[in-house]
Parts: C-alpha cells; structure tokens; sequence
C-alpha cells in the first residue's frame, strides 16, 4: 500500500505531467491546426523600394541599414533650401538666361544652406534648436549614395506652415516673374544636387498633398497642374542637358488617401508624371490601391510605378501592437500582384518630427526603437527587393492567418505568416514545391519578442510545422548554403 508521501507524489506528478502536456505546442494549439499548400509557380514579385519618410530628430545610417530600408523620403522646397530669394531680385533671372548659362543663378547661398544651414541643421525650418537633429543636406544626400539608398525628393513653393514668406507671392504663380522664381527654384535644386554634386537623386515629387490646404499649396488643383507642368520643363532641361544618358521621374500626384485628384490627374497630366504616388494611411491599404489601379487603366501611366508615399499612422503610437502588425499585414497586400501590387512605399515617419505633440516616427529620442521598426524591419526581411511572390493555393481552417512565402535571387525562401487575432494556431506547412530539404531560422515577432530568433527547424519532405502565437507574426529563413 502507497504510503501518503507516495500517492501525494503520484498526484504531483500528474499534474505535472498534464500541465507541460497543456502548455506544449500540441496541447496548447492542437485545436487550432492550420494546412497550408504551396504551389511552385510566382504569382510575382514583391515590393521592390520600402522605405520610410525622414524625421526631424536624427539621421542615422545606422538605423537605415538595421531597418533593411531602400529608399528614404525627403521634403525640400523653398523653406528648405531657399528661404530668401537668392539673388534678392524678385522674378530674375529669367528661364531663357538661366538655360543659357546656370551660373547666372547665385549659388553662394545655395552652397552655404546646403554645407552650413543655420543651427547647424538641415531641418533648421522644422523644428526647435536643440531638438533637431545636427547636421547639413551634404551628409544626408552622400549617406545615401553611397548606402546605395534611393532617396525620394519634394520640391514646394511653401510648407504647411507657410513659409517662406517671399514665397507667399507665388503659391500659386501667376505672373510671369512668380514662373521665373519657380522654375529656378526646381532648376537650381536638380542642378545643385545632380550636377554641381553628383548625388545621384533622380525621382521627384511636385509638392506634398497639394489636395489639403494645410500641407500649404494656395491654388486649385488646375493651378497645381500648371505648377507640374512647369517644374517638368525645368527638370527635364536639366537631365537633357547635363544628364543625357540619366533617367529620372516625377511621382505625382502626391495627394492624401482617398483623394479624387489622381484620377484628376491621370486624364488631364499623364505625360507630366511616370510614377503615380499617393498617400494611404487605412488600415487596409488594399481599397483605395485597388481604386487608383482602375482609374491608370486606359492612361497613358497604365503600367507605371504605383508608390504610397506615406503611409502608417501619425496618430497612433507605433509601440501599439496591433498596428505595427497591421504593418506587416499592408506590406503582405502590398506585395500580392495585380491591383494591389506597390512598386515603393515609403511609412511615415521613421523618427519623431517636430516636438511634442507631433508625428511620432518608428524611433524615438535616443534612438528608442518601437514596436512598429521591428515589426517593419521582419517585413522587409521577407518582401522588400522584388523578390517572387508564392500564395497559399489552399489554406485551411483559418481566416486569421496571413501568410506569404518569397524566393529571392540566391534562393533564399522565406515564409511569412502573420495572426492579428487572440487566437494561436499551429500551423503545417506543404512548401516542397518550392523547396525539399533545408534548417530555417525561426524569428517572432510579437509581445514575447520583437523581430528575434527564437529557434531552428528542419524541413522534412518540403513540410514543416510550426506555432504562430495569438497577435504576433513568424519568419522562417532558408538559407539556401544551409
């Protein structure tokens, strides 16, 4: 007979027993299995540039190369970069004498701005000395080129704070003088960048949401539309005379989510754009792309690059959970082909802007990373460089998940799968027709681990199991020397 030492260490046991049975990846998601199939034909390639808008408090190539980022937005405009009239004649020099001879432009305050901006900063018009980040535009720009990262530029008459105030005169042009001033302003700063300098910057945006008053454009939308056609004469003399064998491109119209000013656009300034860009801060990024898709069909920029220029929040932290896996989510739509494919996005904002009570970027003060660059940083590991695409061709007992797979050009495979639910799932993989044999890194991310390796697994027969845990995202890694 047991003693009651024995059975009380019997039942302990058991219990024991029946606790780690529960807490394992079969007791805890045994009920909630998923089966995912993949076929081995691309449905296409995945987003080629993400990248992320400046913010005012730091630039740090550091943080660009850690994120993954390709691509980096810039606001230049008058307030920037030329916040007195340079020359202190208004409306001269003329654009006939200009494209005679650019060294009529006096470029000592544009090499001065650019070299030596006041408060030691480039983004001394933004923001409080002592809160911005100390630096010039020289270093940006050459940061970039040489991290091989494509920089994305505004060019504005006025910023929403409306400034500068010689400016105001010409927001929107009219007279004959406000098109010289404008026309130099785009001139001088593709020439400044390109050809005084070789920084290699080649895609540029007329103005910043021109469809809201308070990003600061004074005119209609047939007064924006005069102001692209004339900065596309001025860009475009630049890259035919100094540039010839260079190709660059104008995004347009650059105008907030939902806006009816692309379809606008396409129908009446087609040939003044290449790439079509907007700004799309749903939570769902995928209706209001569907919606400019259909209205480039039938134009001449059918098949043009489609960017979002900003996108995220500017609301909501990027510590919230839930929207930095929402994050992950719109990278996934954005990368799905057809009407919802995304050549280039850039989020909004990658640090802080301004001062408090501002936009809050994906790093804060002291280079304090949130939960949203993590979870931006796991997306790009998986979609970001056009890398083919492969969609689950069945996918059960879940309308949860989110999943992707991605091949890039080494064959490096990555599988992707995103719960945005409590829910947890366990979820067996069929991937052999993309891949037989193999060890993947396994990374979380998640309230338990924010873009971190948490283990090893080995493909068996092109199939593999794994547990994705309630509001988090998991990457698997193939490395194709492994």
């Amino acid at each position: 007979m047991l003693s009651k030492t024995a059975i009380r260490n019997f039942t302990i046991g058991i219990l024991i027993a029946l606790i780690l049975e529960l807490c394992s990846a079969r007791g805890i998601f045994a009920q909630n299995t998923v089966a995912i199939k993949f076929s081995g034909t691309a449905a296409g390639v995945s987003t080629r540039y993400i990248g992320a808008v400046e913010g005012n408090i730091n630039f740090d190539l550091k943080d660009l190369q850690d994120l993954g980022i390709n691509t980096y937005r810039i606001y230049g405009g008058m307030s920037r970069w030329e916040p007195e009239d340079d020359d202190g004649k208004y409306g001269q020099p003329e654009i006939s004498e200009i494209k005679a001879n650019p060294n009529i432009i006096n470029w000592t305050p544009w090499d001065k701005i650019m070299t030596d901006p006041p408060h030691g900063s480039d983004y001394w018009w933004s923001g409080e000395p002592g809160t911005v980040w100390q630096g010039n535009a020289r270093t940006i720009f050459n940061t970039l080129k040489q991290a091989n990262i494509r920089p994305v530029v505004s060019i504005r008459n006025v910023d929403n704070s409306w400034n500068p105030s010689w400016a105001l005169q010409l927001n929107p042009p009219r007279t004959k003088e406000d098109w010289n001033e404008w026309w130099e302003h785009v001139f001088a700063t593709v020439y400044w960048l390109n050809v005084r300098n070789d920084y290699r910057v080649d895609d540029w945006e007329i103005h910043n949401e021109p469809d809201y008053r308070q990003q600061g454009w004074g005119g209609t939308m047939a007064d924006y539309f005069e102001l692209v056609k004339v900065a596309k004469d001025a860009i475009d003399f630049v890259y035919k005379t100094y540039l010839p064998d260079r190709p660059y491109r104008i995004h347009g119209p650059i105008t907030i989510g939902g806006s009816k000013w692309p379809a606008f656009a396409l129908q009446e300034i087609p040939n003044y754009f290449d790439a079509v860009n907007f700004h799309n801060y749903d939570a769902d990024i995928s209706n209001y792309t569907q919606k400019v898709r259909s209205q480039m069909k039938g134009t001449a920029l059918a098949n043009s690059q489609l960017w979002i220029g900003e996108w995220g929040s500017y609301e909501v932290s990027y510590n919230n959970l839930s929207l930095a896996l929402s994050l992950i989510k719109n990278l996934i739509r954005g990368s799905q082909p057809g009407d919802n494919y995304i050549y280039g996005s850039h989020i909004f904002c990658l640090y802080d802007w301004g001062k408090s009570g501002l936009a809050e970027g994906l790093l804060g003060s002291g280079g304090k990373r949130r939960a949203g660059y993590y979870a931006l940083r796991m997306g790009i590991r998986a979609l970001q460089g056009a890398k083919a695409t492969f969609f689950p061709v069945e996918l059960a007992n879940s309308s949860d998940l989110m999943v992707v797979a991605t091949l890039d050009a080494s064959n490096n495979l990555y599988l992707l799968a995103v719960n945005d639910q409590p829910k947890s799932y366990t979820v067996s993989a069929d991937i052999s027709a993309l891949i037989k044999a193999g060890n993947g890194t396994v990374r979380e991310f998640g309230s338990r681990a924010m873009d971190e390796v948490i283990g090893r697994l080995t493909l068996k027969g092109g199939k593999v199991t794994f547990a994705v845990a309630g509001n988090s995202a998991i990457l698997i890694e193939f490395n194709s020397s492994n």
